[in-house]
C-alpha cells in the first residue's frame, strides 16, 4: 500500500470515528437517564466506564509521519 493511499484510508477512518463520536455524544444523555432509571428500579450497583486509546490521535500522528516532507533549501548556496 502506497503512503498516499494509506493517508486517504486513515483520513476516512478519522471522519467515521468523529461521526460516531458525535452520535455517541448526542445519545449519552439518553443512556445516562436510562441507567439512572434502571438503577432506581433495580437498585443495582453501577459499573465504571473504561476508556481505550485515542485512535484518532494515533491516525493523525501516522498521517503526519507519512506526509512528504518539504524540501529544505540551503540559503548559503544561493
Amino acid at each position: 500500500m502506497k503512503d498516499q493511499e494509506a493517508i486517504e484510508m486513515m483520513q476516512r477512518c478519522i471522519s467515521e470515528i468523529e461521526t460516531q463520536r458525535m452520535i455517541v455524544s448526542r445519545l449519552t444523555p439518553n443512556a445516562e437517564a436510562y441507567e439512572v432509571i434502571r438503577d432506581i428500579v433495580r437498585m443495582s450497583p453501577k459499573q465504571s466506564q473504561d476508556y481505550g486509546e485515542d485512535l484518532v490521535w494515533r491516525l493523525r500522528k501516522k498521517i503526519e509521519e507519512l506526509q512528504p516532507k518539504p524540501e529544505v533549501t540551503d540559503a548559503k548556496a544561493e
